[in-house]
């Protein structure tokens, strides 16, 4: 009887320490559950006056035209994208990701203009069109209070100029039209005040470059710089408002 208690013992030892040598195995984690549901961004629209400069000869002719700029965009910003981990389009977070606040103009903003050209004749010259600004990119300077960035965009300008002097021919009297659809850049240097978490005012300058239209010819022609129409810029002051938008990812 004594040997068989002493067999038991000596088996269950070394079942324990068989047991003590295997590798323990790791409890594994279940992932964490991804958000759902939908997604509250702010949305930004602002609309104010923008004095355009046109390049000479037009300049000499009417220094001064006038148009309305409108603004439209999606506002994500570093506490939006933790807001909503796994949630927001990996475009956005791209574009947030090594800045305090992006802009994002979805298609459905990028296909409003972002300026108005309602400028009648007031002396040789008048304009009437509009500038989109589908795709743009902002770096920030000062972001204390007032905010400062600078930055350029992709453009896209559809024009009709009609003067008594810009495209007809030298010696002859009359009115020429001259219809502008040209793609360009455009360059801006921007201030911004906040008034409150939804209110702000922004004023600084835009210029919007392009290809060279020729006064009195087609929008396919291209003509040097002193005879052509390819710079529309100048101050502008706007005032924005922010409202929530929700959707569902």
């Amino acid at each position: 009887m004594g040997k068989f208690l002493v067999f038991i013992i000596v088996v269950l030892l070394s079942t324990s320490a068989e047991a003590a040598r295997r590798p323990k195995k790791k409890r594994q984690r279940r992932p964490a559950p991804t958000p759902s549901g939908p997604v509250t961004v702010p949305i930004e629209v602002g609309a104010g006056p923008v004095a355009l400069l046109p390049s000479p000869p037009a300049l000499l002719e009417q220094p001064l035209h006038f148009g309305l700029q409108i603004e439209a965009a999606a506002i994500v910003d570093q506490a939006l994208i933790r807001k909503y981990r796994g949630q927001m389009p990996a475009w956005a977070r791209g574009a947030a990701g090594n800045v305090n606040e992006a802009r994002i103009r979805p298609w459905f903003l990028a296909i409003i203009p972002h300026t108005l050209i309602i400028s009648p004749q007031l002396k040789d010259t008048g304009m009437y069109g509009a500038i989109w600004r589908p795709f743009g990119l902002s770096i920030p300077l000062i972001d204390h209070g007032l905010t400062v960035d600078a930055g350029g965009a992709i453009s896209a300008v559809a024009l009709l100029v009609h003067s008594n002097v810009l495209g007809v021919p030298a010696g002859q009297t009359g009115h020429a039209y001259t219809f502008v659809l040209r793609p360009g850049i455009q360059l801006h240097m921007t201030g911004t005040i906040p008034l409150g978490d939804a209110l702000r005012v922004s004023f600084g300058w835009s210029s919007d470059l392009f290809i060279p239209q020729p006064y009195g010819k087609a929008p396919w022609e291209i003509a040097p710089l002193e005879d052509s129409l390819w710079h529309l810029g100048g101050p502008f002051l706007r005032v924005a408002y922010r409202f929530p938008y929700e959707f569902t990812p």
